[in-house]
């Protein structure tokens, strides 16, 4: 992707997202372009029937992907493996020369430019029309790319076996549907079983079905896709017909196989066609219908989903459905971002083995009372505190008291993460202060609230959200009778 957002605070409106460039050639060296890995991606044109009944999708643009490898250093790893990253690029026989020798500049290069757009900014605003084209196109552009990057690894790979067959591919390959975003690789997986590798649909679709796995991020119904049946058939001819055969193939299954569950079918169908006006496609039902695994990121939130948003997928794949709690690494979280308190750990557990191995941890216990270690301990959460309050004062130029409580939420801003009740907490704090007598002010513990993430382009409650805690922040900051027992 091309370029990282940062939200303005500096109007006085709602912030606003502004765009930096970061990928230049020469930049940044651990960026690597692949010239000789390039694939093309098609757009719009429409769906050929062939002599032998087989299906081809034809016309429309195409860009081509060109990958970018980024090297992942393990921990005490002597090798490194490759993040690929893809930019879309339009070939040099899409510039029109005539034009722009006649002075048609922007018509000349309308497909170079259109290529930049989809990746200018990761996730488009999609208030409109054509930003809701905009991210659809980004999504299979990346879905696309890298399922023609993983077919033909395989098949380069396969190609060195005698016992090489396409049945192996979900044992050499998994693709994991991280939320709905991804969710076009189902049908573009099969497309390029069936169409371009000549699978027939039962073969890959047992393929696809074995290859992709969806997590679940959350239960809010915003989150859950859906896009317009319309502009899916427009853009995406040959795909809109896969996802019909994949829903009408599921329909015949529920009604053949679970009669009990005839009457729940038209909330788990793929297409949803009750408002004729507006058919869309559900992409979160897709993920669950194609997938053979679907998991939710927390033992509660998976129990929310097998016990309600998909409850009635549960009475037919009780299997399909499990808890991955999300983790964290702690070379990464710990001994890297907190050296300090790692070098503690190390000392008192005479080994650095914890970081690969936390149940060492627990060697900690046996120290539990000894002062020398606690006294380590806080001086190292002191110097923690120290740094990130000179961050906050070079980057905000508020002095904040690195003695005070740290009280932080970092978070994407939404109503559902409770920034607004947690600034709503700060202001009632700041009432409460303002009410106080000096005296009872110094038997407060000075608290700071930090509350960091970033807003979505278009989200507007988001924004304003970002806005009330910047004016709160003001007030409270800038009251000497408050700002030494609080600041936000």
């Amino acid at each position: 992707m091309a370029c990282d957002t940062d939200m303005d605070y500096s109007n006085k409106s709602l912030p606003r997202r502004d765009k930096k460039k970061w990928l230049k050639i020469g930049l940044i060296p651990w960026e690597i372009p692949r010239h000789d890995v390039v694939f093309p991606v098609r757009f719009f044109g429409h769906v050929e029937i062939l002599p032998d009944g087989s299906r081809k999708w034809v016309g429309g643009e195409v860009l081509k992907a060109l990958a970018y490898d980024v090297p992942i250093p393990g921990y005490k790893t002597k090798n490194a493996i490759s993040l690929r990253l893809w930019e879309a690029k339009a070939t040099a026989e899409d510039f029109n020369l005539f034009q722009f020798n006649d002075g048609q500049y922007e018509s000349s290069a309308q497909l170079h430019a259109r290529a930049e757009q989809i990746c200018a900014v990761l996730y488009p605003g999609d208030a409109t029309e054509e930003g809701k084209l905009l991210r659809l196109k980004q999504q299979f552009f990346l879905c696309s790319a890298s399922l023609q990057d993983m077919i033909a690894r395989f098949k380069e790979r396969k190609a060195d076996r005698v016992s090489g067959k396409w049945s192996e591919f979900p044992s050499k390959v998994a693709v994991q549907l991280n939320d709905t975003h991804p969710t076009l690789a189902i049908p573009e997986l099969m497309r390029l079983l069936m169409d371009e590798e000549g699978l027939g649909w039962d073969e890959a679709w047992d393929i696809t079905y074995r290859t992709v796995s969806y997590t679940n991020h959350t239960v809010l119904p915003e989150a859950l896709e859906k896009w317009s049946q319309i502009v899916m058939r427009k853009l995406l001819p040959r795909h809109m017909e896969i996802i019909e055969e994949i829903d009408k193939r599921f329909r015949e299954m529920v009604i053949s196989k679970h009669k009990e569950m005839e009457g729940k079918i038209d909330s788990m169908k793929v297409l949803d066609g009750s408002n004729p006006q507006k058919p869309v496609v559900r992409m979160a039902n897709l993920c669950v219908v194609s997938s053979h695994s679907v998991n939710g990121v927390a033992e509660l939130h998976s129990n929310i989903l097998k016990q309600e948003l998909f409850a009635d997928y549960v009475s037919i794949w009780p299997n399909k459905f499990q808890n991955k709690t999300n983790g964290i690494t702690p070379r990464r979280w710990l001994k890297f971002c907190n050296p300090e308190l790692s070098e503690i750990i190390t000392k008192w557990l005479k080994t650095d083995q914890w970081t690969s191995d936390l149940d060492l941890l627990t060697g900690l216990r046996k120290f539990a009372d000894d002062e020398k270690l606690h006294a380590e301990w806080a001086a190292a959460k002191l110097a923690c505190k120290k740094r990130l309050a000179k961050h906050v004062l070079d980057a905000t130029g508020v002095t904040i008291d690195p003695n005070s409580l740290f009280d932080i939420q970092i978070k994407r801003i939404h109503e559902y993460k409770r920034q607004l009740l947690n600034i709503l907490g700060a202001v009632y704090r700041y009432k409460k202060l303002k009410e106080m007598s000096a005296e009872e002010k110094q038997k407060v513990t000075p608290r700071t609230v930090m509350i960091g993430g970033k807003a979505f382009a278009t989200y507007t409650n988001a924004k304003r959200i970002v806005k009330l805690v910047n004016d709160v922040g003001a007030v409270v900051n800038n009251d000497p009778e408050v700002n030494k027992c609080l600041k936000v």
